[in-house]
Formats: structure tokens, sequence, C-alpha cells
């Protein structure tokens, strides 16, 4: 910002001032709300503040880059969020928003108002399925903000009934809350049916999502809810009808960016793994600063042996995962493997050596710069190297697995069948497949890698027998919890818990046999602690799982009927 568009802000939060002298009553709307500024400029965070002074505001937050701003989300409840769109190095507002929403940092009745001196950038925000509540352009007065705030706080004050149940995740109980709004028909209903169609979509409630976005295309042709009803399609596998209807809302607006990956999604579920790629680049053309989307587009590309495309999209995922929370030892590892790919041994060795000196104090960084460094030495030729690089790793692998994660491991294993170690691959396969027999996005990519080492039938086979394995092992606890037998189905489920203890569907069906142990039999102390231990992982690892949320309102209602709201999850 230059100086005159300094002295131009001040001189409109002057003004407002003299003309609205800001009063310390309570009735005051601003006093006691709690505010953030995202701003890369100084003086604009300044001028923002004083104009909020104006209004009555006493406390204001301010954040430069969109990491500092991500880390105050995650420290402070605000109330309301005021962020320029551009963040610097291709990151800007309206991304920050939808990590922060990803994320759990603001609550529902959080003003998140975007600020911008683009005019093109209206069409951007304006697209976004989960839209910021306003876009305000520059130049503007006081008194255009203030009307601006008023209107966005009202309308956002309506969702405080939502506030605590999504903080704590649970979004039955969010959805509950926006059933009796909608029920009461008043001026913010279409936006509670919005806010259950999203949390219906999130659970993976599709029969109810596609119910609800049905209903409100038939009140009003609303852009999001054609949208919501494509994504709900996709869950019911109903992919041509949703195919066509999200390209109904790229023909209306080509920056609804989502539709994009929807339909990438669609692509990759028919084997069309070209038309998929071309998806994600036209998206990434148009939004190159998403880690998520550039990272699909590597393996996508990857997978279909578009070496350069890959290498470029990884790359670039590296560049912006690096200084956020997406950042992690396998996107160097992933990159490397793509350079390795290209026999191009000078590239994957500058991302080794950068992985080693991002992660040099890090037990898990260097496991997976170990991985990196055997492919690099089997490629040179070096296979005495590699063969101890690789068996370093898979000795030190046990106390590692929770810190590489599920993404390391599978370098890992790719590293395993490339070396010649099927044995040590395998192992790694079976532990992640009977870990999560259940997650299909996980054991599709299993059975890619496996086609891209050479290993199709062998690998289709070990991932069929263990998913199998793990549902006889459930199986079995389930008819004892049918036959009433709950001691002795806590306690098959407890022993499955030790074999599988990251596998979600265990920790569910364990706890979901302690509450009805508990209704039938009475209080337990150790079961409930092991259960309230299990819920509290499977919130952190999958909060939206439709399951766990059932299983959540019947923990938590148990625990109130028993008068043990400590053991409440």
């Amino acid at each position: 910002m230059n100086s005159s568009q300094s002295n131009s802000f001040q001189a409109i939060a002057g003004a407002y001032k003299s003309k609205h002298p800001a009063s310390a009553d309570e009735l005051n709307p601003y006093r006691r709300k709690l505010f953030l500024v995202i701003d890369s400029v100084p003086e604009m965070q300044r001028a923002l503040a004083m104009t909020l002074g104006s209004f009555g505001a006493e406390r204001v937050e301010y954040a430069s880059r969109g990491n500092d701003a991500l880390a105050k989300l995650a420290r402070y409840d605000f109330d309301v969020v005021l962020c320029d769109y551009d963040l610097g190095n291709g990151y800007d507002g309206l991304y920050l928003f939808e990590e922060a929403r990803e994320r759990n940092l603001l609550k529902q009745s959080c003003v998140f108002m975007i600020v911008t001196g683009e005019r093109r950038a209206q069409r951007v925000i304006s697209a976004a399925e989960m839209a910021p509540d306003e876009y305000l352009l520059k130049p503007f007065t006081g008194e255009e903000l203030r009307l601006r705030l008023e209107r966005a706080i009202r309308r956002r004050e309506a969702f405080r009934v939502v506030d605590d149940a999504l903080m704590r995740f649970e979004y039955m109980a969010a959805a509950e809350a926006c059933n009796k709004q909608i029920q009461d028909k008043n001026e913010f209903a279409l936006d509670f049916m919005r806010l259950k169609g999203n949390l219906s979509l999130k659970i993976g409630d599709w029969d109810s999502a596609k119910k609800l976005y049905v209903e409100v295309l038939r009140l009003k042709p609303l852009p999001w809810a054609r949208l919501g009803l494509a994504k709900a399609l996709t869950g019911l596998k109903s992919y041509d009808e949703a195919r066509m209807l999200f390209e109904q809302v790229l023909q209306d607006n080509d920056r609804v960016m989502e539709a994009y990956d929807w339909l990438a999604k669609i692509h990759l579920a028919n084997h069309d793994g070209a038309q998929a790629q071309l998806n994600l680049q036209q998206a990434t053309c148009l939004s190159p600063a998403v880690v998520r989307r550039q990272k699909q587009l590597g393996e996508v590309a990857f997978a279909n042996g578009d070496l350069a495309t890959a290498e470029a999209a990884c790359s670039t995922t590296l560049t912006l995962a690096k200084h956020s929370w997406h950042r992690q030892p396998a996107l160097y590892a992933q990159l490397a493997r793509v350079q390795l790919a290209q026999r191009d041994s000078v590239a994957a060795g500058k991302t080794l050596a950068g992985l080693r000196r991002d992660y040099k104090h890090d037990d898990a960084g260097n496991w997976v710069a170990d991985v990196i460094d055997s492919q690099l030495q089997q490629q040179a030729g070096n296979k005495s190297k590699a063969a101890q690089l690789l068996a370093s790793a898979a000795e030190r692998l046990p106390q590692l697995e929770a810190a590489v994660g599920v993404e390391a491991r599978m370098e890992y294993a790719r590293a395993c069948y490339s070396l010649a170690r099927p044995d040590l691959g395998d192992a790694v396969a079976r532990t992640l497949v009977r870990n999560h027999h259940d997650d299909e996005a996980l054991l599709e990519s299993l059975g890619c890698l496996f086609d891209q080492v050479g290993r199709t039938e062998a690998g289709r086979e070990l991932i069929a027998e263990n998913v199998q394995s793990v549902v006889n092992l459930n199986n079995a606890a389930v008819r004892e919890a049918q036959a009433g037998h709950y001691e002795q189905a806590v306690s098959l489920f407890g022993k499955a818990y030790a074999e599988l203890p990251d596998n979600v569907q265990v920790m569910l069906n364990t706890s979901n046999a302690i509450i009805a142990l508990v209704y039938r039999q009475g209080w337990h102390e150790s079961h409930v602690r092991a259960g309230h231990a299990m819920l509290g992982r499977v919130r952190a690892l999958q909060p939206s799982s439709s399951k766990f949320q059932k299983i959540l309102q019947a923990w938590n209602s148990l625990m109130e009927q028993q008068g043990r709201r400590e053991w409440l999850v």
C-alpha cells in the first residue's frame, strides 16, 4: 500500500470515528468480539484496526502470512476475520478460508470476509462452494465496511446454535439443530439447509444429502445445491448423472474448482486416468496454489506415464507444502520417485539433500531419506549400499510407523519391491490393509502400486486375503455381542485392537460393544476407559465417519445417563 492509500484509510477511520463516537456500552455489538486482520501490508492492518476501533472494537489480532493466521486461528476463538485476498506466493484468502474450515478452526458463527483490490477476484470468491460471508472491494469507506459487517454478523449469529456441536465434531447433533431451524422456516432456513447438506456429505450420508439438495432445487435453482447434488450422486455411484451435473456447473462458472476435483474422481472410478488428469490440469491452471490438487495431479500423471507433468506437479506440491501444515517427508519421496523413473539421478539427489537438510533432526524424515537413498544407490549400481540402507530402514520401521505415516510406508514398500525384497514390501502392505481394510481409496492406491511394480495378481490376492481376515475377526466378535455375550465380544475386539491398533472399524466396534455391556451389565471402569481412548483416537483420525458419529452420540448419551460426564468424548 502506498502512502496516499494509507492516508486515505486513516482519513476514513478518523472521519467515521468523529461521526460515530465509539461507546463502551454493553450493547455495542463490537466490544466483546475478537477480530483477526490478515494482511501482508502493515499500513492496511493499521487502517483496518483504526476503522474497527471507531466502531467500538477493542480486541484485534493481526497476521501477515497464511501460516501465522492459521496458528492464531488454532489458538483463539475469533468472531470476525478480515482477510486480504492476495496473501503472496500464489496463496490466497479463499484457500486460507477453506483450509481453516477443513481443520475445524472456525466456529460456524464466525464471520469471514475477504478484502480485495481485484475485481476479477469476485468471480473466484462467489464460485467457492464454501464461500466466505462477504467480499469487500478496495477502496471502501468505513460506513461500507460497517454495513457489510453488521449484515454478516447478524446472519452468522443465527449459527451459534451449532457452534459447540461442530467444534466437538458432533456432526449429527449439528444436523439435528439445523433441522429445527429449517422447520421454523425463518429467514436463514436456506442457510441451514446448506449447512445440513454439507454435514450429510461430510459423514457420507449420500441419500440424505441427495434428498435435501433436490428439495432446495425445487425451491430455487441455487448453484451450491446443484453442486451438492452432484457430489451426493457421486457418493451413490450414479456417475453419469453426477458428471452431467458437474459439467453444467462448470458451464455456468468455470471457476467452481471443486467441480474439477469431483469430475476427476468420477473419471478415476471409471478407470479413465487421461480424462482425470485433464480435469486436474484445468483446475491447477486456474488455481495453482492448492496442495492436495497438485499432489493428486502428480499421482495421476505418474500412473498415466506422463513423467514430465508428474515431476512439475510434485515439485509444486513440495514448494507449496514446505511452509504449511501439509509439510511431510513423503512429499520428497514422491518427487524423488518420479525423478528416479526419469533416470534423473542428479535431480533425485537434490531432492534427497533437501529432505536431509529440512528434516535434519527428525527421525521420521531421516527414515524416509534412507528409503529414497536406497533407491538412488540401486540406480547408481551400488547394490550393497542400497541393501544396507533398506535393511536399516526395515529395522527402524516398527518404532517409527505412526510418525512416518501411511504414504511414507507405501513409498517404502515400493522401494522394497524395486530392490527385490518383496518379503519386506508385502509385510508393510499387509499391515496397511489390515489396519485400513475398509478404506477404499487406500486399497485402490495399493492396487495401483502393485500394478506399477509388476505384482498385480499377487498384490490383489494379498489385499483380498487380508481384508477378509479382518472381516472374519470382526464378525466373530459381532456374533458374540448379538448373542448377548458382551464380555466375550469386548474381549475378542480387544484382542483385535491389540493386533490392529490403527483399525478404525475395530475401535468403533469395540466401543459399541462396551456401550452394550454397560447398558446391560452396569458400569465397568476399565472397559469405559479403553472405549473412551479409542473414540478419542477415531475423532482425531476420522471424525466424519458416519459410524463414529452414531456411536459418539450413543456413548455421550450413556455417559450422561450414568452421571459420568468426565467420560464424555
